[in-house]
C-alpha cells in the first residue's frame, strides 16, 4: 500500500513537471509571437537604497569553496543575530528589520550560496540544506562567536531548522517567518491534491532551463508578479523593486535561486518513517494567515517538535510577513529576543523523538499561546465600548497571565 502511494506520488510529480513546463512555455511563446514580451532593461548602476547607510555595511568572507556577501549592522560586542532570507531572495529582503534590529544586536544579513552578491555555484547538488547550514555555521565561527540567535523566513527556514538539529551548540534563539517545520510541511502536502496544485511551482522549477528563461523573461517579470502586489499596498516601493531587478539582472542570476526550490523536500511521509527529534532551543514562528499553500495549522503542528515555542499569527499577510506587516513583527522579534529563556525542560538538544514530555508541552505551549494572542485581540475590540471596560478586562487578564506564570512563556 505505501509502495502504491509512493507511486503515485512519483507519478502526479512527473505530469506536474510536464504540464506546468507546457504551459508555460506556450505562455512565453504566444506573448514573444504577438509581441507582449517587454524588452530587458539594462540597469548599470545599483539603486540607492542598496547602498543605503542605515542598512549597515558591506562585507565578504571566504567559505571553504563559496565566497559569500554580508550586510552587518549594529556593534560587534552585542550578541550575534545572523539572518536568512528565503528564495528567490537576497539580503535586502531584510531591510525593515535591520535598523530596528541593530539596536541590541550585531546584526549579519547573509547572502545564500547562489543569490544576491555570494558566489554561484553551477550544480544544483552544491545547495543542499546541509550545505547551506554548514556555510552559516562556518560563518558563526569565523565571525568569532560561539553563539548566535537565527532569523530566517521562507524556504531559509530549512537551514534554521537543520542548525537546530544539527548544530545546537551554535545556535541561542530562532525566530522564523512563515517555515513551519519541514517533515510538518511533508504531512500537509500530502493530505490533499489540491495542495500538490498550489504548489505548481516547485514542480516547475525542476525542469532544466525553462525556470531561468521564465523568471528573466519580460524583464525579470518575476519580480513584478511577486512585488506589485506589495507596491499596490504602499509597503514596496518602486526603487526597491528596482534594487530587486537589478540583482537578478542576467538570467545566470536565477540559478542559485531557483536551485534553493529545486532543494525543497516533498518525499511522501511514509508509515514506516520515524518522527523528528524534539528541538529545545527557543522558537517563535510567525506565520501569514493569508497563505493557502501552508496555513496557520501547519504552524500549531510544528509545535510538536519544539519544546519551547511561541506562535504569532499575523492576519491579513502571507509568507513575507516581514515586509507587509514589518512594524508588527519587529515588535514581536525584539520581545520574543529580550524574554529570558526559560529552563531546560531537557539535557538533550536536540532531545530525542520518544521525549513524549517535549512534544506534549511544545504543542501545548503553542495552543496556550494562542488563547493569549485571541484573548488580546478580543480585547483590543472592546476599546469602543465605553465605561473603561477594556481597561478592567485587560487588567483582569493581566492579573490570570501572571497567576499562571504566561508572560515568560515561549
Amino acid at each position: 500500500m505505501e509502495l502504491a502511494k509512493v507511486v503515485a506520488q512519483a507519478l502526479v510529480e512527473i505530469t506536474l513537471c510536464v504540464v506546468t513546463g507546457l504551459v508555460v512555455g506556450v505562455r512565453l511563446l504566444f506573448a514573444w509571437c504577438f509581441g507582449r514580451m517587454r524588452p530587458h532593461v539594462v540597469r548599470d548602476a545599483p539603486p540607492d537604497c542598496l547602498h543605503d547607510p542605515s542598512l549597515g555595511r558591506h562585507r565578504f568572507i571566504k567559505i571553504k569553496d563559496v565566497k559569500l556577501h554580508y550586510v552587518e549592522a549594529g556593534y560587534p560586542d552585542n550578541p550575534l543575530l545572523v539572518l536568512i532570507h528565503g528564495a528567490p531572495d537576497f539580503w535586502f529582503t531584510w531591510r525593515r528589520q535591520i535598523p530596528d534590529l541593530s539596536n541590541d544586536y550585531w546584526v549579519v544579513a547573509v547572502d545564500l550560496r547562489g543569490c544576491g552578491d555570494s558566489d554561484t555555484p553551477r550544480f544544483r547538488s552544491q545547495y543542499s540544506t546541509p550545505q547551506l547550514a554548514q556555510d552559516i555555521a562556518i560563518l558563526i565561527k569565523l565571525l568569532g562567536r560561539t553563539r548566535a540567535h537565527l532569523m530566517c523566513a521562507g524556504v531559509g527556514g530549512r537551514v534554521g531548522w537543520y542548525l537546530c538539529y544539527n548544530y545546537p551548540q551554535l545556535i541561542g534563539k530562532m525566530v522564523l517567518i512563515h517555515s513551519p517545520h519541514p517533515f510538518v510541511i511533508r504531512q500537509h502536502m500530502q493530505t490533499s491534491w489540491k495542495n500538490y496544485y498550489r504548489a505548481w511551482f516547485l514542480f516547475f522549477v525542476r525542469l532544466p532551463l525553462l525556470p531561468e528563461i521564465a523568471a528573466h523573461a519580460n524583464d525579470s517579470g518575476l519580480v513584478d508578479s511577486l512585488l506589485l502586489p506589495f507596491m499596490k499596498g504602499g509597503t514596496v516601493t518602486e526603487e526597491e523593486i528596482e534594487a530587486y531587478k537589478f540583482t537578478f539582472s542576467r538570467r545566470d542570476d536565477w540559478r542559485g535561486p531557483l536551485h534553493h526550490l529545486r532543494q525543497f523536500d516533498l518525499r511522501w511521509v511514509g508509515d514506516r518513517e520515524g518522527t523528528p527529534d524534539v528541538i529545545t532551543k527557543p522558537t517563535l514562528l510567525i506565520m501569514g494567515e493569508a497563505d493557502l499553500l501552508l496555513p496557520i495549522d501547519t504552524a500549531y503542528r510544528s509545535a510538536e517538535y519544539v519544546e519551547r515555542i511561541t506562535v504569532k499569527p499575523v492576519p491579513g499577510s502571507g509568507h513575507l510577513a516581514h515586509i507587509s506587516r514589518a512594524a508588527q513583527v519587529n515588535e514581536i522579534v525584539g520581545e520574543f529576543l529580550r524574554e529570558l529563556p526559560w529552563r531546560p525542560l531537557s539535557p538533550l538538544e536536540p532531545a530525542k523523538s520518544s521525549s513524549l514530555v517535549g512534544r506534549v508541552m511544545g504543542a501545548s505551549l503553542a495552543a496556550v499561546n494562542s488563547t493569549v494572542n485571541r484573548t488580546s485581540v478580543a480585547l483590543e475590540k472592546t476599546k469602543a465600548f465605553p465605561g473603561g471596560l477594556f481597561s478592567v478586562a485587560q487588567a483582569s487578564f493581566k492579573a490570570a497571565e501572571s497567576t499562571l506564570g504566561l508572560e515568560n512563556m515561549y
